[in-house]
């Protein structure tokens, strides 16, 4: 006989599945309860603190998302004193990135680096095209920091992490000076085009192109950018599922809830079942299918359009990033 517990292989697998889909769906139906400008939050850091961090005690959570808070707030400390000089904005904001790169010495500061890098351009790029109320979009991030903590910290309660073995241990890898330019020069050029062609859509392309510059080696460059296309597209292709089954009940709160904790639950019980690598695909396939519901999806509209646009927007993102990957890389010779 079929049962709930029969999905899964033992309590670490159940427990994790439930505490990252409950966090998230209740996150993001709160987004849209409270009424916010910007409800993305509600679906980014509890999606990010679910899936990638390891310490949930208070000291950790806040250790996780205090330096995006502090990145936030220096991004618009710099875009209100500059507003008028954009050129200014987007020279300190190349100091900012490679001292964020200097800083990303093992995988897991590479990943820490993410979230503070892409908040930083958010208000730079949202600062340049759009007459939105910037120090009330910080009192917003800092409300959603707030409630994902709070939810976090009660899934994590209800459905304890069952600890395993110790995380392994990272070499510091010394960042050279061609890591730093790689990564100033994607990242740099791709926020230069951002702040100069207005496609605010395409802000959320930069994600992919951060975690692509942050690569050693071609190798690694070319598995994040393939890895990444298979996430951020299909992702897209789940929220276009979710939202025709959506279609003509978006206002509908119970059944809103009940579909997005299904579809969390569907991706989460697959993530908590893999092992190595392919966890962190079904995690960023996650954040890659939340994304998009949160951003366009309203009472009144569906956001289908917008939706197809960041798949498109993402394909061209990625195919330019596979295309530089080939013209740089020479392949070694056969030998006879």
């Amino acid at each position: 006989m079929w049962t709930f517990e029969s999905l899964f292989q033992s309590r670490s697998e159940r427990n994790e599945a439930l505490r990252v889909a409950l966090t998230v769906t209740i996150c993001m139906v709160l987004g849209k309860l409270l009424n916010l400008d910007s409800p993305v939050y509600l679906a980014l850091y509890p999606t990010i603190i679910m899936t990638k961090n390891k310490d949930y005690s208070w000291l950790g959570l806040l250790r996780t998302l205090l330096p995006t808070l502090l990145a936030t707030s220096a991004a618009l400390v710099v875009t209100e004193v500059f507003s008028q000089h954009p050129f200014v904005v987007w020279t300190i904001s190349l100091f900012f990135f490679d001292f964020m790169r200097r800083r990303a010495t093992t995988p897991p500061k590479k990943g820490q680096m993410l979230m503070p890098t892409f908040n930083w351009i958010l208000i730079v790029v949202f600062a340049q095209h759009t007459t939105m109320d910037m120090p009330m979009r910080i009192h917003e991030i800092l409300l959603s920091m707030l409630i994902t903590m709070v939810v976090a910290k009660t899934m994590v309660t209800l459905f304890p992490v069952e600890r395993g073995s110790k995380p392994p241990a990272f070499e510091e890898e010394p960042v050279t000076f061609e890591n730093r330019a790689i990564s100033l020069a994607l990242i740099g050029l791709g926020v230069a085009f951002l702040m100069i062609v207005d496609i605010i859509s395409a802000t959320f392309c930069l994600v992919p192109v951060i975690a692509a510059a942050t690569q050693t080696t071609h190798k690694s460059f070319i598995d994040v950018v393939d890895r990444r296309f298979q996430t951020q597209v299909g992702g897209c292709a789940l929220a276009v599922v979710f939202t025709l089954l959506m279609a003509g009940h978006q206002s509908t709160f119970g059944y809103y809830t009940i579909v997005l904790g299904l579809l969390a639950f569907m991706i989460t019980a697959s993530m908590a079942k893999a092992k190595g690598p392919a966890k962190d695909v079904h995690a960023d396939a996650l954040l890659a299918t939340m994304l998009p519901i949160q951003l366009y999806m309203t009472s009144n509209e569906l956001g289908l359009e917008s939706t197809f646009l960041r798949a498109w927007e993402l394909t061209v993102t990625l195919f330019v990033l596979w295309a530089l990957y080939h013209f740089t890389h020479k392949p070694e010779k056969a030998q006879a």
